[in-house]
C-alpha cells in the first residue's frame, strides 16, 4: 500500500532533514516507515561510497583532459571541413547551372558522345584515384 507522502519523504531524506510533522507521520504510517528504512540504507551506502571513492592522480586527469580537448578540436575541425565541402559543392552546382542553364542536358549528351583514347582514360582514372588519397593524406598529417 502506497502513501501519498512518499515523494515528500524521499525529498526530505535526500536533503537529510525530515522535520517534526514528517517524523510523526513516519511513526504512524507503515509504508513510510519501510520506505525510510530502505531509502535511508541506500542513501547511507551512497554517502559511504562517495567518501571512499579513490581520487585519480593529477597526471592521469591532466592526460584525460588533453585527450578530450584534442578529440573536441578534431570534431570541430571535421565539422568545419564538412561545412566547407558542402558550401563548395553548392557553389559549384550554382556556377554550372549559371553557365550552362537549360543547355545542361545538351552538354551532357555531347560529352557522352566524345570518344576518349585509352591513355586519356587511364590518366583520368589515375587522377580520380590519386586525388582523394592525396587529399586524405594531406588532412591526416599534423
Amino acid at each position: 500500500m502506497n502513501c501519498a507522502r512518499e515523494d515528500e519523504l524521499l525529498d526530505a531524506l535526500s536533503r537529510g532533514f525530515l522535520g517534526d510533522e514528517l517524523e510523526s507521520h513516519v511513526a504512524s504510517c507503515a509504508s513510510c516507515r519501510e520506505l525510510r528504512l530502505v531509502a535511508g540504507a541506500l542513501l547511507d551506502d551512497r554517502a559511504a561510497a562517495m567518501t571512499e571513492a579513490p581520487i585519480p592522480a593529477s597526471g592521469a586527469m591532466w592526460w584525460r583532459m588533453r585527450v578530450r580537448s584534442r578529440q573536441d578540436a578534431e570534431s570541430r575541425a571535421r565539422r568545419s571541413l564538412l561545412i566547407g565541402q558542402a558550401a563548395t559543392l553548392l557553389i559549384t552546382l550554382a556556377l554550372v547551372l549559371a553557365f550552362f542553364g537549360s543547355d545542361l542536358a545538351a552538354v551532357a549528351r555531347h560529352a557522352a558522345g566524345v570518344h576518349l583514347s585509352t591513355p586519356m582514360l587511364v590518366a583520368i582514372a589515375t587522377w580520380l584515384l590519386v586525388a582523394p588519397i592525396a587529399g586524405w593524406v594531406a588532412i591526416r598529417q599534423k
